[in-house]
């Protein structure tokens, strides 16, 4: 019986040296990560990368928030763009056959969605005469004359005019 006891202390003995052996390895290497982790620790300027790491989320969620507001104010932008005059295109011309100087005028004013503006400024010898008639989505509210209609063929509500025509 005192045999086994023998080996059982022997046994015992084996294994509190390899506890040891493990130990001192597990030590060794928890060393090493702690001083990685001072490593880092410096080169973050003293804040900890769990701290840096929520600090990192925080900024992404207000850019997030940022672009949104952006996208917003581009589609608003786009918005009042389109109704905006974009377009002008002047056109001269003579009025009567005996004025041979090209003093009347029409100008054509438009915006994407082909609403637009024709003014027109009509010289006589015995004085001006202007007038303006409005395009709403390519149709004028009031018959357009040849040279009214060149200036706004220029322009963006011409090619609306075209495919409504």
């Amino acid at each position: 019986m005192e045999q086994y006891y023998l080996y059982g202390f022997i046994a015992l003995g084996v294994l509190l040296i390899i506890a040891f052996i493990m130990i001192y390895l597990l030590y060794g290497k928890l060393n090493r990560i702690q001083k990685k982790q001072l490593r880092l620790d410096e080169k973050l300027s003293g804040k900890k990368a769990e701290d840096l790491l929520y600090d990192v989320l925080e900024e992404e969620k207000e850019l997030k928030r940022e672009l949104k507001a952006i996208r917003h104010e581009i589609m608003e932008l786009r918005e009042k763009q389109s109704r905006c005059f974009d377009k002008v295109k002047i056109v001269r011309y003579h009025t009567t056959a005996d004025n041979e100087a090209k003093l009347s005028y029409s100008v054509g004013l438009s915006n994407e969605k082909g609403d637009g503006l024709v003014i027109t400024g009509l010289q006589y010898r015995q004085g001006c005469n202007m007038y303006y008639k409005q395009i709403k989505e390519g149709v004028p509210d009031f018959e357009l004359s040849q040279e009214e209609r060149i200036s706004l063929d220029r322009t963006n509500a011409g090619d609306v005019m075209r495919k409504r025509g």
